[in-house]
């Protein structure tokens, strides 16, 4: 029977301001918990992740990348979420670009039996706070922009890698209904983007 594992998701470092409530099916896979974070909280899928639980490490190897850490590593394609035998409490982090460090505590809130045919709903986002992270910068960079951003009381400037230009980035943005509408697509475009080198 399929159950929907509720999970909160903390960025390190600014759990209090930029967090995100996920529910996602059981027979879904580690990496497709591991798509759906770095979707809610819009990295662009360009550096290499890992979710870690129970002493395990579960990461896509891409072949001609080198293993960081030389820890092994438990394919999470392969890997159904209801296989970790997860309790309410249990925490997972995933760590994503390994050299700027952007991590995430992921706690399971709640495990709810999940009503016939409502498969397609999930991952779906039911809360959160703040914006995401910002490509090529690092958690520290990020709670300087806070910082800024407090001070002044308006977003920051950055420069925006993927769009060439300088955007205004306000970390306290946050749209329920906007996140969920785009949601599914990023997922489906992190995947492609992780996959295709598998």
């Amino acid at each position: 029977m399929a159950e929907v594992f509720k999970f909160k998701v903390k960025l390190i470092e600014m759990e209090d301001v930029i967090w995100r409530d996920i529910e996602i099916s059981s027979l879904n896979s580690v990496v497709k918990l591991g798509y759906s974070i770095l979707a809610a909280f819009e990295a662009q899928a360009s550096h290499l992740f890992s979710i870690k639980y129970s002493g395990n490490k579960y990461e896509i190897m891409i072949e001609g990348m080198d293993d960081f850490g030389n820890e092994p590593a438990i394919d999470p394609i392969a890997t159904k979420l209801r296989t970790l035998c997860l309790s309410v409490g249990d925490v997972l982090t995933l760590e994503y670009d390994y050299g700027a460090g952007w991590e995430f505590l992921i706690e399971l809130l709640s495990i709810t039996e999940m009503k016939k045919g409502a498969g397609t709903h999930y991952p779906y986002i039911t809360d959160g706070n703040g914006k995401g992270i910002i490509e090529d910068t690092s958690p520290h960079e990020l709670v300087l922009i806070k910082e800024t951003t407090d001070k002044s009381g308006i977003g920051t400037k950055i420069f925006d890698v993927y769009s060439n230009k300088e955007i205004l980035w306000d970390y306290r943005e946050f749209d329920l209904k906007y996140a969920n509408y785009f949601l599914k697509d990023e997922i489906y475009k992190i995947q492609s983007a992780y996959e295709m080198y598998e």
